[in-house]
């Protein structure tokens, strides 16, 4: 009777099953990480263009388009609209807008949402946006939108000069007549 070859050696193909797994697991963890790294590029570059779109361009469509549906529900057309006129009457910003801020996850790859603040320079005051953004299966979307301003200090009134005599008093009426 003969016997097979390999019947001897046991466990060789358990060696390659284990080095495709390996190779898996690898994949996997650089696609987690790879995945995070672009969801934070994604927000920061979102919060970045919030901030433009909004304080230069004064898009309101892209305002309504990435609102989440409870934040269109609590801000209403009348608050878009009053957000955007105020954005137009304070004027042309004096420096680009500065956008800071940080993004978080829920379980160190998923879900992720930021909170940043964008500061807006104008040239007789400052104003600036307190954003929250989360990724939603669309894309990024704005969870809450807060504008706030201080308004610019109110001009101080001139002094009134005072009457003064001038250095060279002109004459009074008497002296008038006599010289004519």
């Amino acid at each position: 009777m003969k016997r097979a070859r390999h019947s001897n050696c046991k466990g060789e193909g358990g060696v390659g099953i284990w080095i495709i797994v390996l190779f898996i697991l690898a994949g996997v963890g650089w696609f987690m990480y790879s995945s995070r790294r672009d969801a934070d590029r994604g927000g920061r570059a979102f919060a970045a263009e919030l901030g433009r779109r909004l304080a230069v361009d004064y898009d309101e469509r892209f305002l309504l388009m990435h609102l989440s549906p409870e934040n269109q529900a609590a801000h209403l057309p009348a608050w878009r609209e009053r957000l955007m006129k105020n954005l137009r009457s304070f004027g042309p910003l004096a420096k680009p807008v500065e956008t800071t801020g940080d993004i978080q996850f829920s379980s160190h790859f998923f879900d992720p949402h930021g909170t940043f603040v964008s500061q807006l320079t104008y040239p007789t005051m400052t104003a600036h946006f307190d954003l929250s953004i989360s990724k939603g299966n669309a894309g990024w979307r704005i969870d809450e939108l807060n504008l706030i301003w201080n308004p610019p200090p109110a001009p101080s009134p001139s002094p009134t000069p005072a009457v003064a005599a001038s250095p060279t008093p002109s004459p009074t009426p008497e002296k008038r007549k006599k010289r004519g």
